[in-house]
């Protein structure tokens, strides 16, 4: 055979092999072998990456000491009125809400939910939860999770409000049982405030003693004393408060001793170095509080306490710009707050730069038309200088971003009244009367706008009913003499006058009212 003939040979020959390779390597048992090989790859590269994301949670869960508010068993009387148990626990989770807010600390409290309203996650299909092995997890290690039960009782089997009271029990590695007295005639948010009260003084003790800080300062003074003497993790966060309770009797040298017992257990503790600058401003030391300011502002650029301490520093040295620059930095830094630029509008309204000053006020406003300095000095300009027209919409807008405010509707209703604009003055003391039932002045203003409106009968509706409120107040006899007058009820108006006269020996208007009995006796 030829040269050529045994190459094309031995090259047919190396096809065939290469196809039988081929044919033996897409066979159906090797497919289904490398099918095996390519799904474990996956499967296992996919919990790969699940643990990697997981991981993180189920270390932050177990870490997270998070508070579950279980339902509330409630007898059927409360059921039948809607508070069923879940809504109990709802309005256990809002008392805690309530709580730390009137604590107005900026300590980290617990993270509490109602058990109704956790959001649980499993793999479908599996049986398999995150929560499922969160928990076995903290049962591993005895890290149990906190959880918070109760019910209430009855007094007698009518189950009447005055003898339903709480029983709760805080369930961690032990149980801590919180009993409320009788339920009674407590509004229904405050009862469940101090229910969260007893919750938190066994979590949260700090918390508990700052919610009360302000209405008993005594009390939580004592307290805070107590959690400093047991050595508690927040015993420097308690410092601070009777630090802040004893600057708020103007007691600013014993709040300083406070401060400085605070950094000393917690040398990093910015609040405390923010308050201890305040006290030292307020004390007349400048330098030491500038220093202090300084090291917050090290710690935390932008903190707005050392930049508002930084402004009162200015311009306690006449540096009004340096004060204004410092404040207009700290509304940069807090920009839903009005007060910064409220302060700085007030200081060049002050330093008699009004235009200045009223934009900075009309800018505090737009974040909070309801924000009295702001609001104060603003509509305080126009009214001193006799422009009731400038000061009307200052007082609209207060009035129309509050309106639940009856303080604001009447002070709209005022300004209108001074404007002559009596229907819409009117609607306004309406308004405040409806949201303040037991006012007799907001009565009293309305009965007179009716009176310029010539409605004198039912102005005497009106006045009556501020005269039940407030039967001895002079003022009203006096309107209602002037409606009886001039509806021509002679008697009732001389009856009214004399009323007046009995109840106010010093008035002005005595000579008045004296005039008008003279008159209408003869």
């Amino acid at each position: 055979m030829s040269e050529s003939g045994k190459s094309l040979s031995a090259a047919a020959a190396r096809t065939r092999a290469a196809i039988t390779r081929l044919r033996e390597f897409l066979s159906l048992p090797r497919l289904e072998t490398w099918s095996s090989t390519l799904r474990t790859v996956s499967l296992n590269l996919l919990f790969l990456v699940a643990v990697i994301v997981v991981l993180p949670i189920l270390v932050g869960q177990f870490r997270r000491d998070q508070v579950i508010v279980e339902p509330i068993g409630v007898p059927g009387v409360m059921a039948d009125q809607g508070i069923t148990p879940d809504v109990a626990a709802s309005r256990l989770w809002d008392g805690l809400q309530d709580v730390v807010r009137a604590s107005r600390t900026s300590k980290a409290s617990i993270a509490a939910i109602p058990d109704s309203r956790k959001v649980e996650f499993s793999f479908p299909d599996s049986g398999f939860s995150i929560e499922s092995l969160i928990f076995h997890i903290r049962r591993l290690f005895n890290a149990y999770e906190t959880r918070i039960a109760g019910e209430f009782t009855c007094a007698e089997p009518g189950c009447a409000r005055e003898g339903l009271r709480l029983r709760l029990r805080v369930i961690r590695d032990g149980v801590e049982i919180i009993d409320l007295p009788p339920l009674a005639d407590t509004p229904e948010r405050d009862y469940f405030a101090n229910a969260a009260s007893g919750v938190l003084a066994v979590l949260d003790p700090f918390v508990a003693i700052a919610a009360s800080a302000e209405r008993e300062p005594r009390r939580a003074t004592i307290l805070a004393r107590r959690l400093i003497r047991s050595r508690h993790p927040d015993a420097h966060w308690a410092h601070n408060l009777v630090g802040n309770i004893r600057a708020a009797a103007g007691d600013h040298t014993g709040a300083m001793e406070e401060y400085r017992a605070a950094l000393a257990l917690e040398p990093g503790f910015l609040v405390a170095h923010a308050n201890l600058a305040d006290s030292l401003r307020l004390t007349g030391d400048r330098d030491g509080a500038r220093r202090e300011y300084a090291t917050v502002a090290r710690a935390s650029p932008g903190h707005v306490s050392a930049l508002v301490g930084f402004a009162e520093i200015a311009l306690s040295e006449n540096d009004v710009e340096g004060a204004v620059r410092h404040l207009l930095a700290a509304a940069e830094s807090d920009p839903l707050s009005p007060r910064h630029l409220a302060r700085a509008g007030q200081i060049e309204m002050e330093a008699g730069r009004r235009e200045e000053g009223e934009h900075l006020l009309r800018r505090a406003l737009e974040i909070d038309p309801g924000y009295l300095p702001a609001f104060a000095f603003l509509a305080a300009a126009h009214v001193a200088d006799g422009d009731m027209e400038g000061a009307e919409p200052i007082y609209r807008d207060a009035a129309d971003y509050a309106p639940d405010d009856s303080d604001a509707q009447a002070a709209h209703g005022r300004i209108l009244f001074l404007l002559d604009r009596f229907d819409a003055a009117l609607d306004r003391f309406q308004r405040a009367a409806a949201l303040a039932p037991d006012d007799a002045d907001y009565r009293l203003q309305a009965g007179r706008i009716l009176q310029a409106l010539g409605r004198h009968e039912e102005a005497l509706a009106v006045l009556g009913e501020a005269m039940r409120l407030a039967p001895n107040r002079a003022e009203i006899h006096m309107a209602l003499g002037d409606s009886y007058r001039d509806t021509g009820s002679k008697a009732e108006a001389i009856a009214a006058y004399r009323k007046f006269l009995e109840l106010d020996q010093n008035s002005l208007m005595r000579p008045v009212a004296e005039r008008f009995i003279a008159l209408l006796s003869g």
